[in-house]
């Protein structure tokens, strides 16, 4: 019995991170568009995420204009919309479309934004 012990908490803990989630890595990767005054440098621009539902974004990293990175987010069992913002250095400002993830295996890790849009003030 005691044997059983340590295999039977190890599998409690698996199911438990899928049935009420937690702190799950992702990927993102995508673009913003070079502006004609900035030369193409490391880390020119931050990219957030930010909850769709409640408007609170997390923390930033920093980026380069074409960007593959990871990222942290909390996701339960139930899927959430969150969208990426990128701040540049020069002022620019991009969003990107609605995301949504979910602990769930059936919902994607990785996030391919494509080349984002610059948001209009």
């Amino acid at each position: 019995m005691k044997k059983m012990l340590p295999i039977f908490l190890s599998a409690l803990m698996a199911v438990g991170c899928t049935a009420f989630g937690g702190d799950m890595i992702i990927r993102v990767s995508g673009s913003v568009p070079i502006s004609g005054v900035t030369e193409k440098s490391e880390e020119q621009c931050q990219l957030g995420m930010v909850s769709a539902e409640t408007g609170e974004q997390g923390a930033t990293r920093d980026i380069p204009a074409d960007f593959s990175t990871t990222m942290m987010a909390v996701a339960g069992p139930k899927p959430k919309l969150y969208y990426f913002v990128v701040e540049c250095v020069d002022g620019r400002k991009f969003r990107s479309n609605e995301v949504t993830i979910s602990s769930r295996s059936l919902y994607s890790r990785r996030f391919e934004l494509g080349t984002l849009v610059e948001s209009v003030p």
